[in-house]
């Protein structure tokens, strides 16, 4: 896929809105219901970093976790181990202060930084979406399904992407 193609989702909030729940329900619904296979994984405790394939060959990086800047980095080294087509990402925030544009995350700066520099782009916007950076952010456990239904739509969208560039 080319790198202009390639996505960055953002799954952004504050500690304990169900970030991590919703992406291993994510991980769930794409190996049940859309033909992904999970083919390398790093659990932890609570949080997995896995590599789904689609049988296009499409794939699909989820990191449940980004609560700390260290994990955040460890999330876009997995990414790029694997030449991902999407990335994934948990990214804890508070949005109080940081969904207004006064301010932009450090560890959300981070991870836009890094997949901006793997994939050769002067396009970056840190509080916006753009081309290859897609920001979704939860509020609480209520809008967890909203989520995901959310991530496998723009997953559902690449996938389309990727099958005419490869046909």
């Amino acid at each position: 896929m080319d790198k202009n193609q390639k996505k960055l989702i953002i799954l952004q909030g504050n500690s304990g809105v169900g970030k991590t729940t919703t992406l291993q329900n994510t991980i769930r619904e794409l190996v049940s219901d859309y033909d992904f296979l999970i083919t390398e994984e790093e659990a932890g405790r609570n949080d997995r970093r896995v590599v789904l394939k689609h049988r296009s060959g499409l794939l699909v990086s989820i990191c449940t976790s980004g609560d700390t800047l260290e994990i955040i980095e460890g999330n876009y080294r997995f990414f790029i181990s694997h030449c991902c087509d999407v990335m994934i990402s948990a990214c804890r925030i508070n949005t109080e202060t940081h969904l207004d544009n006064s301010r932009t995350n450090l560890m959300k700066t981070a991870l836009i930084g890094f997949a901006s520099g793997y994939w050769e782009s002067d396009e970056v916007h840190f509080n916006a979406d753009s081309a290859n950076v897609k920001q979704l952010t939860i509020l609480s456990q209520e809008e967890e399904d909203i989520m995901m239904d959310k991530i496998i739509q723009e997953i559902s969208i690449i996938k389309q992407l990727y099958l005419i560039t490869w046909r």
